[in-house]
């Protein structure tokens, strides 16, 4: 028994509440018996909502609202309203007390609490007896449960208006002093009453048509959304063809741009590969040929040829060799941006040239919908619109930034401050553009007051006033005409001072981009450095070592160098001090300190071979001896050297024959 039982309407006639009977229950389609009322105000039997409630909650089967159920109860409060009116249409047929007889138009008598037909009423209670009788149409008889007071059992006389409830003259009396002037007698009660209901109705009657209307106007949405969701498909699918075809014309172009730019590298490649290729043989050949000529020439052919020789490798080493690649390896077609360039026609087209719109879209009343459809003048409801709809599907109707909005006001006044065509043109716009948009925003609550006074004031309007409105609108189309021609006319100057602006703009990002590309390239050639630097690192610290071990003079040149490197920088550190400073006069004392140190450790290498030497000194008898066995052993030494002919062995003879002359000449001594 639980679930939704309403289905939305198919077309408006089934929204005819006349059809259906507001004392018929939408659960089991009877009367009443014993209503009860929801949260929501739909009212239905008892025994139709009995075993419905869920947690001390209660959905409504006819709209699904939850109401909540009092603690200890299982049913929503009794509807005493629609109970009434069971009881009274139930009690409306009923037989005249005099006659027996049934008839449509049936009366009551309140005193004799007896039914009367129309002829006893004129018969039997016109008598001067009957006078005082209070005879009333029987739908409107008072029952002893509304005349009589519950608790007191006296006559209803009085009615407060404070707690809407009616008094007898007991509860009057146990009523608070203060609150006694809230009450009012029956008549003038119900006379108030009866306008407050009034007035209630005529709320609830605008309330009704403003439903109606609305739906109406969903249903209209629901047919567009229904041609426009098939409307959007096809722009969709429209679209797409044409982004893969222009998309796979510009893959086809790009391509064929890879192509060509692969055979112009290749062929100029392979025409480079082909130059050195020959070029190598003819470096070898003149390299062998060189050689051949030092080891074969005497002294006389030498001087006659070498600088022929000299002259012709010169020439061969101007020569212009492609000994860098002309063109680097990369294939580059920027197809990213050619891409979005065939696209953006699509994705992005120009503003076209639109007429000027008159709706009610362009002059901004789309915060306020024109409800006519409530006048209470039937001849109102033809002439006039129900619901003036300003939605417009967003595909036709171009989308403008509202003046309100805070981006684009701090984009205007940019552009405004700014100079050049544009600025221009901004500040001629807005001047123009200010007084028309007043013109409008007048007009605008004009007409919006000319609304109200048709349906909520409900007076009548003056024809005087509409047309002058006519004539204020059509005054201010021909001044939007005017200025929307005049700003259509500067399309085609603005149009150009764009292009150049794009133009510019793709500029500056292809030179953006080219210095991006050769920071780059810097980069990577610096990585190349660096490691070829650390790859020679090694073998310079290879031969330095082998150096020192083989000429330790030359080891120890560059130890000097170094030393005076140091003494250099110390120096001109010095002079860029100040001549009176702290700082320089103990940069001073500490390189002369260094100096001297230095000059203390250093040794003369002559001084060891000296003292060798004289400790070999013997007398002249042993030194002839040894003087024949030293010359015996250097010439054994010499044929030794020149066999083996190495850079060691003539360093070794060098330093051995500084040493015996040396000797030699400490023996004259």
């Amino acid at each position: 028994m639980s679930g939704e039982i309403f289905n939305p309407p198919d077309s408006l006639d089934d929204l005819d509440v006349t059809r259906w009977n507001p004392l018929m229950c939408y659960l089991c389609n009877e009367k009443y018996e014993e209503p009860c009322i929801l949260g929501c105000y739909h009212s239905f039997c008892s025994r139709c909502l009995s075993g419905r409630d869920v947690e001390g909650k209660m959905t409504c089967p006819l709209c699904g609202l939850s109401t909540q159920i009092k603690d200890g109860e299982d049913l929503p409060p009794s509807d005493r309203l629609m109970k009434f009116l069971v009881e009274s249409t139930g009690e409306e047929k009923e037989k005249c007390a005099n006659c027996d007889n049934e008839f449509e138009q049936m009366f009551f008598c309140n005193t004799c609490d007896q039914p009367l037909c129309e002829a006893c009423r004129e018969d039997t209670h016109k008598a001067k007896m009957f006078a005082k009788h209070d005879i009333v149409v029987l739908s409107k008889r008072t029952k002893e449960i509304h005349r009589e007071c519950a608790i007191h059992q006296e006559p209803y006389i009085l009615f407060s208006t404070e707690r809407k409830t009616m008094l007898c003259i007991n509860c009057f009396r146990d009523m608070k002093v203060e609150s006694r002037s809230y009450c009012v007698d029956l008549e003038t009660a119900y006379t108030q009453g009866c306008k407050k209901l009034d007035q209630s109705m005529m709320a609830i009657k605008d309330l009704q048509i403003s439903v109606r209307d609305a739906i109406l106007l969903l249903k209209v949405l629901l047919e567009e959304i229904e041609h426009n969701v098939d409307k959007e498909k096809t722009a969709v699918t429209e679209l797409y063809d044409l982004l893969l075809e222009k998309i796979t014309e510009t893959k086809t172009s790009l391509l064929e741009k890879v192509d060509r730019q692969y055979q112009s590298k290749d062929k100029a490649f392979k025409a480079e590969l082909v130059n050195l290729s020959t070029l190598l043989p003819t470096l070898h050949t003149h390299l062998v040929t060189s050689a051949a000529f030092c080891s074969s020439a005497n002294r006389f052919e030498f001087l006659d040829l070498a600088y022929v020789l000299m002259e012709r490798l010169k020439s061969i080493i101007q020569l212009q060799h492609p000994l860098h690649p002309s063109e680097g390896s990369q294939i580059i077609t920027d197809f990213k941006s050619m891409f979005a360039k065939c696209l953006e026609p699509l994705l992005f087209p120009p503003p076209k040239t639109t007429t000027i719109i008159t709706s009610t879209s362009t002059i901004g009343l789309t915060g306020s919908s024109l409800n006519l459809s409530s006048s209470s003048y039937s001849g109102l409801r033809t002439d006039f619109p129900s619901t003036v709809s300003v939605n417009s599907s967003p595909s036709h109707t171009p989308q403008y930034p509202q003046r309100g909005h805070a981006g684009y006001n701090s984009l205007r006044f940019k552009l405004i401050e700014s100079k050049g065509i544009f600025a221009e043109h901004c500040v001629e716009f807005d001047t123009s553009h200010k007084e028309l948009y007043s013109s409008t925003e007048k007009l605008k609550t004009q007409i919006q007051e000319l609304q109200r006074d048709l349906t909520v004031r409900r007076c009548l309007a003056k024809m005087t006033m509409v047309t002058e409105l006519d004539v204020q609108i059509e005054a201010l189309q021909q001044g939007l005409q005017e200025h929307f021609t005049k700003n259509e006319q500067k399309q085609i100057l603005l149009e150009k001072h764009w292009e150049d602006s794009v133009q510019r703009i793709a500029t500056e990002q292809e030179l953006y981009q080219a210095q991006l590309h050769d920071i780059i390239r810097l980069k990577e050639e610096t990585e190349k450095l660096k490691t070829i630097l650390s790859r020679m690192s090694s073998f310079v610290s290879s031969i330095a070592s082998v150096t020192e071990r083989i000429a330790p003079k030359l080891g120890k040149t560059t130890k000097d160098c170094e030393h005076d490197t140091k003494i250099a920088q110390i120096f001109e550190q010095i002079s860029t001090m100040n001549p009176d400073s702290q700082h320089r006069v103990d940069a001073i004392r500490t390189a002369q300190e260094e100096r001297e140190t230095l000059a203390a450790n250093r040794q003369n290498p002559l001084d060891e071979e000296l003292i060798k030497t004289k400790g070999k000194l013997k007398a002249p008898s042993a030194r002839k001896e040894v003087g024949r066995r030293d010359s015996t052993k250097r010439n054994s030494r010499e044929v030794k050297e020149n066999v083996l002919d190495s850079p060691k062995s003539d360093t070794m003879n060098e330093e051995k024959e500084t040493v015996q002359e040396k000797q030699n000449g400490l023996e004259k001594d």
